[in-house]
Formats: structure tokens, C-alpha cells, sequence
């Protein structure tokens, strides 16, 4: 009984057809026929009923898959570790996220955690220069970023995964009069004092909103946390990225704005020289997770 033969039978169980099974296995329809009389024969157990019509499991085929999809969970496991040991490959992930991307990795994390065991991962938070500069010193295997530091670094060996692209929302108290509108002209800012995490002059940040008001006040935050409870307290208005959670501020509420502002975008980051495995295992869970819900993706 191969391990060939054993994922043959896995593809069959989970199609029920022959001919999707077969074609999804990459072998002819006779092979997989083949196959699967091996294994019933060696067991000397019946896994299938087949009729002109139909195919489908017997109790015993039921019970057979579900221990031998753990089986070879496990032997994938086994083989990827004996194999990231031969190559010199961690068995670990030195994560790195800025100010936000927390977020965006929370809902890949867990899943990721389950289906590959690894002996150590480390994540680390930094502001966005330090974060860029800590990858750029191989300090870091995968980081979450926005792309505001990204020109500091040669770009040649890197391959930047897209992870959000939206606009981000306007972020103010459920008391404030613009709060009564589902969508806020940038315009209507102009009265607002703005409360920002940019650690550039009035001048520049003044300049940055330029196209859509006169800037009249700011307050500097150094976290997204205690620009949200400002706001919290009615001290003004902020910017942030769609996917930041704003429940714990009973008195925060989100607005969608006009026209769309988008400042930034995110980045799951890995040296395409990176040989470890984990930390591109991480990189493809989060492409396969946020790459369907993407807005407008590179525009």
C-alpha cells in the first residue's frame, strides 16, 4: 500500500466521481481504478460502493478515510521537517508587523499554527522604519507592512504580497454632527482638529490634505490605540485602515469617505532567498486568505 495509492484513495473519497478523481490525481482512469482494487485487496475490505451511476463510501471507506486523511497529515508533516533539517532550514518564523498588520495576520495565524507545527515563532511589532530596517538586516523571515518605507530598500530580492487594499475610514465620535452622514465629504474636515501618527511638521502634514481642506489642528499619537481614544473622548478625527477594529471604543464609529482616501496599502514581505519553508507557508496562507478580497489591486 503506497503513499501514492493512499492520496488516490483520499481524492476519490472526497469526489466521488472517477473521473474527476482521476483527472485531479494526474493519472487515467483505469490507474485509479487500479488503485483503489489494491488497497480494497490488501485490506480485504469493500471502501466503495460503485454503481453505473454513482460512487460512494461504505462505513468501513468512511472510517478508513478519516484515519488515513490524519495519517498523511502527519506524514506531510514529517517529510517537510526531515527535509527543512536536510536543507539547514529553521523550523521556525521570525515574524515582524508595523503599526496595524497585527490585524491582517490574526485571522491566518491560527489556522497556520495548526496545520504547521513550529517549534518557535516569534512576532515582533515595530513602527514602520524600524520594522523595514530590522528585514532589511535578515533580522526578520515575513513581515506585514504598509508600503510607506518600501523605496528605502532594494527591491530586487523581494516579493511583496499584497494583503489590503481599500480605502481607509474616517474614524471620529458618535456625538460629532458628521457622524449623522454614512459618508463624509473630505471637504466637511476642514473644521476638525485631526489627530494623526505623523511625526512630519503642521507644514507637511498640512500639505498632505491640501487637495481636500485647510488644515486647521492636529494631535500627534504614537498608537493606533490612543489615536482611537482621543477620538473616543471627542478630541477630534482620525484616518485609519479598513480592517482596524474599533469595537472596544463604545463612542468611536467609522464613516466611509469622499472622494476615497487611501494613503497607504499592506504588504505581506519575504525574500524571494528565504529558504525557510515555514515563513513561506505563512506568505502563501496569507495570499490564499486575502488575495480573493482584494478592491482594486494594484490601482
Amino acid at each position: 500500500m503506497t503513499i501514492e495509492n493512499l492520496r488516490c484513495f483520499l481524492i476519490l473519497a472526497q469526489e466521488l466521481n472517477f473521473t474527476r478523481a482521476a483527472a485531479k490525481a494526474h493519472v487515467t482512469q483505469t490507474a485509479m481504478s487500479r488503485k483503489i482494487l489494491s488497497i480494497e485487496e490488501e485490506l480485504s475490505i469493500k471502501l466503495f460502493e460503485r454503481t453505473h451511476h454513482r460512487v460512494s463510501l461504505t462505513n468501513a471507506g468512511q472510517e478508513f478515510y478519516y484515519q488515513i486523511s490524519t495519517m498523511l497529515k502527519s506524514y506531510d508533516t514529517a517529510v517537510t521537517q526531515a527535509q527543512n533539517m536536510d536543507k539547514g532550514v529553521r523550523d521556525s518564523v521570525q515574524i515582524g508587523v508595523g503599526v496595524y498588520e497585527h490585524a491582517l495576520l490574526r485571522p491566518v495565524i491560527q489556522d497556520f499554527i495548526h496545520q504547521h507545527p513550529i517549534s518557535k515563532l516569534n512576532c515582533v511589532q515595530f513602527k514602520y522604519h524600524e520594522l523595514i530596517e530590522s528585514f532589511d538586516h535578515g533580522n526578520m523571515d515575513l513581515i506585514i507592512t504598509s508600503d510607506q518605507f518600501l523605496q528605502t530598500i532594494d527591491q530586487e530580492d523581494l516579493e511583496l504580497i499584497l494583503v489590503h487594499d481599500y480605502p481607509w475610514c474616517l474614524v471620529l465620535d458618535q456625538n460629532n454632527p458628521l457622524a449623522r452622514k454614512e459618508v463624509v465629504d473630505m471637504a466637511d474636515l476642514h473644521t476638525q482638529n485631526i489627530i494623526t501618527m505623523n511625526q512630519g511638521s503642521i507644514s507637511v502634514i498640512r500639505s498632505l490634505f491640501r487637495p481636500w481642506f485647510p488644515l486647521t489642528s492636529i494631535d500627534y499619537v504614537n498608537s493606533w490605540e490612543t489615536k482611537l481614544t482621543l477620538v473616543n473622548a471627542g478630541r477630534g478625527v482620525g484616518f485609519i485602515p479598513a480592517f482596524v477594529d474599533v469595537s472596544p471604543y463604545p463612542d468611536v464609529v467609522t464613516r466611509s469617505l469622499h472622494p476615497f482616501y487611501r494613503p497607504r496599502k499592506f504588504y505581506a514581505i519575504i525574500r524571494k532567498s528565504n529558504t525557510n519553508l515555514c515563513a513561506y507557508q505563512l506568505a502563501q496562507a496569507l495570499e490564499a486568505y486575502y488575495q480573493p478580497k482584494l478592491w482594486l489591486q494594484e490601482c
